[in-house]
């Protein structure tokens, strides 16, 4: 009997030691499962991964077949477009038409995040249930922001009356394609700017279908023989810094108007409050200045073009991109004038605001846009190169300055001067 209870005893624990063993070797093969390039973790992890790349180029897309109907049915590009929403100050919190409707017109323009819609000088949006009047539009709507700046939409119904590609010659076709502004004719995407006149001085409307980037009327361009000394007063690390960054500036600006059929303009001069950018009526505004560049904090051309692209920097969650003025928008806003019946081209002693107070003479107002008569001489971005030398465009004609000039008259100047005669104009366009 004992001899039988020994047996059995023997028995158990042989099959125990061969059972952790089975076991151990299953715990080595699980692991090695899991585990490893092969591995059930590692091909969960692939998995996972392509699933999820998978995803983003499927949303992207569609995105881009998004684009493509919109711009085949004429509607608006600008991206998280919706139904109106405002907050309690009725200030837009999303990108957005007056009526939530995008139809790709002119007509029908985008309030940005952050802004209202503002009847001003008897010019209405309208009760929202529908697009504002042409008449309206034409008129110079206006939105304004939480802190008062104004701002009035310029229609731009075919960019092609505004902008270019570098090759030019008079026949290029730009379009959008996805959202990438390309010329067709060239298979171009060196985007330059339109301008009508061929020579500084020339007053306004002979369309120049020419570029060159180193001489003439042109932008975006350097001007080497300033941009050299003055390029970190505009807020750039190197010469090559600013010449890449003006292009693209300018690309991205004349994309945005070709999606959005138009931008925005400063109501007033750039004005100051301290040294906060504004767009105010100096007049009646309290602790506002008009910049120019006499001012330490725009001084030069150089202060003014930095001091407009503080007001909205790209890189801030803000819905607009502010800059200086282009000759081509500044162009662009004398022929929608011209085409209303405005004379763009001629002296008007009558309308001139003879102060360097923006906003103070209600005369000089054109569209709901005040002092493109007189005010202040107003610096572009434009270039120009002469047998003198290179040097920005200025526009239109400055108080008690003799002889006075036209709104869409310019003139080439150094950059680096200085003087209560010159100062700018802020534009907006929606991200």
């Amino acid at each position: 009997m004992k001899e039988k209870l020994k047996q059995k005893k023997g028995i158990t624990l042989i099959a125990l030691v061969i059972t952790i063993i089975v076991l151990l070797i299953l715990a080595g093969v699980s692991i090695a499962m899991l585990t490893g390039s092969n591995g059930i973790l590692s091909q969960a992890q692939r998995v996972k991964t392509e699933t999820e790349n998978a995803a983003q180029n499927e949303t992207a897309i569609l995105d881009q077949y998004n684009q493509y109907l919109n711009n085949v049915t004429g509607g608006g590009t600008t991206g998280g477009v919706s139904e109106p929403a405002t907050d309690e100050n009725g200030l837009y919190t999303n990108n957005s038409t007056i009526n939530g409707e995008i139809t790709g017109s002119a007509m029908n323009p985008i309030i940005p995040a952050g802004f209202k819609p503002a009847d001003a000088n008897g010019v209405t949006w309208g009760d929202g249930n529908s697009s504002p009047t042409e008449e309206n539009v034409n008129k110079g709507l206006v939105i304004e922001d939480e802190s008062g700046n104004q701002f009035v939409w310029v229609p731009v119904d075919d960019i092609n009356d505004m902008a270019q590609c570098s090759t030019a010659g008079g026949n290029c076709k730009l379009e959008l394609q996805g959202n990438i502004l390309k010329c067709a004719t060239h298979d171009s995407e060196d985007i330059v700017g339109k301008l009508y006149a061929t020579n500084s001085g020339e007053n306004f409307g002979t369309v120049n279908t020419t570029y060159n980037a180193n001489s003439g009327l042109r932008e975006p361009s350097i001007v080497t023989s300033y941009d050299t000394q003055y390029y970190s007063n505009a807020g750039f690390n190197s010469l090559s810094d600013m010449e890449e960054g003006l292009k693209e500036e300018y690309k991205k600006m004349a994309t945005s108007v070709a999606e959005n059929h138009g931008f925005y303009v400063g109501r007033y001069e750039l004005g100051l409050e301290g040294e906060k950018p504004v767009v105010k009526n100096a007049s009646i505004n309290t602790g506002v200045t008009t910049a120019d560049t006499d001012n330490s904090n725009t001084s030069m051309w150089y202060g003014l073009y930095s001091k407009c692209k503080e007001f909205a920097p790209e890189e801030s969650e803000n819905s607009v991109v502010s800059s200086m003025i282009w000759g081509s928008q500044y162009d662009t806003m004398m022929n929608w004038m011209q085409g209303l019946g405005e004379n763009v081209t001629s002296i008007n002693s009558s309308k001139q605001n003879n102060s360097h107070v923006t906003g103070s003479d209600q005369d000089d107002i054109m569209r709901n846009i005040y002092d493109l008569y007189a005010c202040h001489y107003e610096w572009t971005i434009e270039a120009d190169s002469s047998s003198l030398g290179n040097y920005r465009v200025i526009r239109g004609s400055a108080s008690n300055m003799n002889p006075n000039s036209s709104p869409s008259y310019r003139c080439s100047s150094f950059p680096n001067g200085t003087g209560s005669h010159y100062s700018s104009r802020i534009t907006l366009y929606v991200k």
